[in-house]
């Protein structure tokens, strides 16, 4: 059921993004609001840089571009997904930066850089998680600094029993499991998902705006949920 469940809406989603898009041509290349994102999965071993375009703001219509138009990362020409209506280019091994390129077709180019993207991965003794108390996840990795966040998922064996915590404060370098969340687990064994990201707002970009962030995922952690 729940395998079902997830292929049903992955399915939903890939059909949504799929008819919710319009080219670049015909839209004011000013309003094109921007993001930016640079993610290592440990899971996969590679490195995502990816762009996406949307008209106006961060829920506008998503936007294919027409060339002359273009975008790249570190001078690589990334290429449309037509699936997912953003841009992307995969790089095998671990990048911690670089620099986007976005050319409109007013002829303007906007260079943005992402840099110190950091690791994390679970504490070694991440192992059973007790769901009968509140728990403190202290992780490996420096502590948090402005402009970073880490999330902490947790999936369990029941259907739609996923939690999701989330840390930004300063100085940060735990997480906290509410009592509250972690009793809606079930009891079994579960698989946890551990992301950092650091976001910061363009330095150029259209008078939509925009951000650019980078992300490090560790290796998934399988662990045993009891009472």
């Amino acid at each position: 059921m729940k395998t079902t469940s997830i292929l049903l809406l992955s399915i939903f989603v890939l059909a949504f993004f799929s008819c919710q898009r319009e080219s670049s041509e015909d839209v004011n290349q000013d309003k094109i609001y921007t993001e930016f994102s640079l993610v290592y999965d440990a899971n996969t071993g590679i490195t995502y840089a990816r762009a996406l375009f949307k008209f106006s703001n961060i829920t506008g219509t998503h936007l294919e571009l027409e060339a002359p138009a273009e975008v790249r990362f570190d001078n690589d020409l990334l290429t449309f997904n037509q699936t997912l209506a953003y841009y992307e280019k995969q790089y095998t091994g671990i990048k911690t930066g670089g620099t986007f390129t976005y050319k409109d077709l007013d002829g303007h180019t906007f260079t943005n850089t992402i840099s110190g993207i950091k690791s994390i991965n679970f504490p070694s003794n991440f192992d059973t998680l007790h769901k009968n108390a509140a728990y403190e996840v202290i992780w490996q990795g420096d502590s948090l600094i402005t402009g970073e966040g880490v999330t902490l998922t947790i999936n369990g064996i029941n259907e739609g029993d996923a939690q999701i915590f989330y840390t930004n404060s300063v100085n940060a370098h735990s997480i906290t499991l509410p009592l509250n969340k972690l009793q809606l687990l079930g009891v079994g064994t579960g698989t946890a998902f551990l992301q950092r990201d650091i976001t910061h707002n363009l330095l150029q970009a259209t008078s939509a705006g925009g951000y650019i962030k980078g992300i490090y995922k560790p290796l998934n952690k399988s662990l045993i949920i009891v009472n």
